[in-house]
């Protein structure tokens, strides 16, 4: 694997990466095929706006990041998230901080995935979707357009249903009630907001 230091960053000579559209931070590595800056996947809307990537990711082979669709909004990728294989962001998406996306998840566009959730391999968001902080989609979900993905909860199943509390990922990222109810609430609002 052959890795250039672009910016602060490690980039893999095979990416394809619109710079010209991306505003990135540093020490995040990028590997092989990955396609940052791809159009919008949106058959009605133009590709306007930039890409912004914070710090410390992790974005592995085969990953696509699109455009946003307008200049009020943007894709955006916040810091120390871990993207594996193969994984899709639509246009317009927001993941926040410390977030797993697994092998082949599919992110439609809009979508707003929380601080510290985790989703499962082959997971499949609707567009215009919001992800609770701290949650964990089990593999082979679908998250449909109706579904409420509350904060700390483990969800599984197509379409995807809540299983019960995340008590290991709480527990394991020292996760107190009172901040979970404090991410409740910013949940609620960006869903007011949306």
């Amino acid at each position: 694997m052959i890795y250039q230091k672009i910016k602060g960053n490690f980039i893999h000579k095979t990416a394809v990466i619109d710079w010209k559209n991306l505003q990135i931070g540093k020490n995040n590595k990028i590997g092989p095929y990955v396609v940052i800056g791809g159009d919008a996947q949106h058959p009605r809307k133009k590709s306007i706006g930039k890409i912004y990537i914070g710090n410390n990711n992790i974005i592995n082979e085969y990953c696509n990041i699109h455009l946003p669709t307008s200049k009020k909004k943007k894709t955006f990728i916040g810091d120390s998230n871990y993207i594996m294989n193969s994984t899709t962001i639509d246009h317009d998406c927001c993941l926040e901080d410390n977030i797993i996306l697994s092998s082949n998840v599919i992110l439609g566009g809009n979508v707003h995935i929380m601080k510290g959730a985790q989703l499962g391999i082959r997971t499949i968001i609707h567009q215009n979707q919001i992800i609770g902080s701290y949650s964990m989609i089990g593999m082979g979900s679908l998250i449909t357009k109706n579904k409420i993905i509350t904060p700390g909860y483990v969800f599984y199943g197509k379409p995807v249903r809540k299983v019960k509390v995340n008590n290991v990922a709480l527990k394991r990222k020292k996760i107190s009630k009172e901040k979970i109810k404090n991410e409740i609430i910013r949940f609620k609002k960006l869903i007011k907001n949306k």
